[in-house]
């Protein structure tokens, strides 16, 4: 190895990562077709916040340089895990793994990216053929810990864990897999302390640090439940998890008809039950945030965007919450209208804050101001005329605009353009 490139690893290795990238470019003026100071480059981009797409793109550069190696290619794979874009890396990995049918590397980019697809039992089998290859490989074998405990293989997953921890007792990214599955238990206390324990290790784990944030939402009740629902549906393939949604909502409709001739004071409880099943998980981040603003140690590992985000989507559930029950039991139109107005602008803006890219944000925002605008003119039309069913007339027109306006939103964050990058 030259000593630019010797020197731009020890900077890599040190976190000096602009330094690196400095001096790759100085030793690329001088040798522009080197492609070690571009598979470098990548290496030290991909540490950098906002320069993925450039890594990518340096990884690509190598390729063409050396199109006979395995390791660009399962670089550019797992940089394309890093962009969300796992059906191109796992295309990759196993052109690297075609190269190189014994690099452990390989093997493991392909586990990566099959994580990312949810496709659980091929990421723990590509695992351990990496670490057939290579016992050693702690990477590998932290993938294969986590694709055990998404298949609901606890126990296997922590004794892969132990068997880690037993050769390297200072390995952060155990401790955080060894609090997810003590989360995924139920066992909220111990998953604190082992995030902790891996944040101690390593104070820029995002891993961990998001674990820790969920296990203090997790103090809460109703968080613990959409947590195990959660988990479920992550041992799911999508068409499965697709399956259950569509059951739910036969399902859902089914009962109301029922309900509405024999039961209809059951309607409400059939409503909120099956709002919480179908937008929970747009939910339940920002009322878990909401409530932790109420604990002062708990609140301090929350970003100031969650902290908007837990006060505006709680404010918006818990009032509309509070306006539509009242509103069915007094059969108040007025206040049905009101509230069903606020629980659903909670749903695109829980997309707001947290979860979106700039444009996201921007569209997501308009859209829960947009159902609120209709809403209110649906309730003001209903005031003037308290004779008419709801959805008769403008306001009843109006109001079913709103309504697909917060239904139809959920599908946008399936474009990446408008997703939060996990950059």
């Amino acid at each position: 190895m030259s000593d630019f490139l010797t020197r731009a690893e020890l900077l890599r290795e040190r976190g000096r990562h602009e330094e690196a990238v400095a001096l790759l470019h100085s030793h690329l003026a001088h040798h522009p077709e080197d492609p070690a100071a571009f598979i470098e480059l990548a290496l030290n981009r991909m540490d950098i916040d906002g320069q993925m797409a450039q890594a990518l793109a340096d990884a690509k550069t190598a390729t063409g340089l050396i199109p006979d190696a395995a390791f660009p290619l399962a670089l550019q794979a797992f940089i394309l895990s890093r962009l969300d874009r796992e059906k191109e890396a796992v295309q990759l990995a196993d052109q690297a793994i075609a190269l190189a049918p014994d690099y452990a590397y390989a093997w493991r980019a392909k586990s990566v990216a099959l994580c990312g697809l949810n496709r659980w039992k091929e990421a723990e089998e590509a695992a351990r053929e990496a670490l057939a290859i290579n016992p050693d490989d702690e990477d590998a074998s932290n993938v294969l810990s986590h694709a055990l405990r998404l298949q609901n293989r606890l126990d296997e997953s922590e004794d892969e864990t132990k068997r880690r921890l037993s050769r390297n007792p200072e390995n952060a990214f155990s401790f955080a897999n060894v609090g997810w599955a003590a989360l995924q238990r139920g066992k909220v206390k111990e998953a604190e302390d082992y995030f902790k324990e891996a944040l101690r290790l390593n104070p820029n784990m995002n891993y961990a640090r998001n674990g820790l944030k969920e296990s203090y939402r997790a103090r809460s009740a109703f968080y613990r439940v959409f947590l195990k629902w959660s988990f479920f549906q992550q041992r799911l393939q999508e068409k499965h998890r697709t399956a259950i949604f569509i059951g739910i909502f036969v399902s859902f409709k089914v009962l109301r008809n029922v309900l509405e001739n024999t039961q209809p004071l059951l309607l409400l409880p059939l409503f909120l039950i099956y709002y919480i099943f179908i937008f929970g998980s747009w939910l339940s981040t920002g009322l878990a945030n909401f409530f932790l603003l109420r604990d002062p140690t708990a609140r301090l590992s929350l970003e100031k965007a969650e902290k908007i985000d837990g006060a505006v989507v709680g404010f918006l559930f818990f009032c509309g919450l509070a306006l539509l029950v009242p509103g069915f039991i007094w059969d108040k139109d007025v206040l049905m209208i009101a509230g069903g107005a606020l629980m659903g602008s909670a749903i695109p803006a829980s997309l707001v804050f947290t979860k979106s890219s700039r444009i996201g944000s921007i569209l997501f925002g308009s859209a829960t101001l947009l159902i609120l605008l209709l809403s209110g003119i649906a309730a003001w039309h209903q005031y003037l005329n308290p004779e008419k069913p709801i959805f008769e007339g403008t306001g009843g027109g109006i109001l079913t605009i709103a309504i697909l306006i917060a239904v139809g939103i959920t599908w946008l964050p399936l474009i990446p353009a408008l997703r939060k990058k996990r950059d």
